[in-house]
């Protein structure tokens, strides 16, 4: 009875978050997925940020918009340490010719630090069915620049 009364409550969080979707004002908040400012987009494919020892950190998601615009979303289960930061790749090829977006490029949010638990990259057009996207999402030491975790999403359209 408990489990389906939190699927049922989960259930209707989603629909409330879709007819009005709020902004998460602390970073211990769960955020929804493919967040981008104030809106949200389709998450296309998910990844699991992990330890080479196989500890979850987050997911980084690749994300669209209703208008094939698309953008990499890295979301930490736990804030980043002072020394640690958090950021996700956006790579958009076409014909062999990728080109590379990150948290940090104009139009993203900036890399996660501490204090946070999310970022997101740029929007890059994917109108054209030439396109593919992969995001990549990674746990970074700050005073080494050793990845700590990383993930990835698949390679799709």
């Amino acid at each position: 009875m408990l489990k389906a009364l939190k699927i049922v409550a989960g259930a209707a969080l989603v629909v409330a978050g879709t007819l009005s979707p709020a902004v998460a004002g602390a970073s211990t908040q769960a955020a929804p997925d493919c967040e981008f400012g104030d809106t949200y987009g389709y998450r296309v494919d998910r990844g699991y940020v992990k330890t080479d020892s196989g500890t979850l950190v987050g997911q980084v998601q690749l994300c669209r918009d209703g208008n094939y615009n698309y953008w990499g979303f890295l979301l930490l289960d736990h804030s980043p340490t002072v020394s640690q930061y958090g950021n996700v790749v956006l790579e958009r090829d076409r014909d062999g010719m990728p080109s590379f977006v990150d948290c940090d490029s104009p139009g993203g949010n900036h890399i996660v630090r501490s204090g946070q638990t999310r970022c997101w990259t740029p929007k890059l057009t994917g109108l054209s069915g030439a396109y593919t996207f992969l995001a990549t999402g990674s746990l970074t030491s700050s005073h080494t620049n050793t990845t700590l975790a990383f993930g990835y999403t698949t390679k799709p359209r």
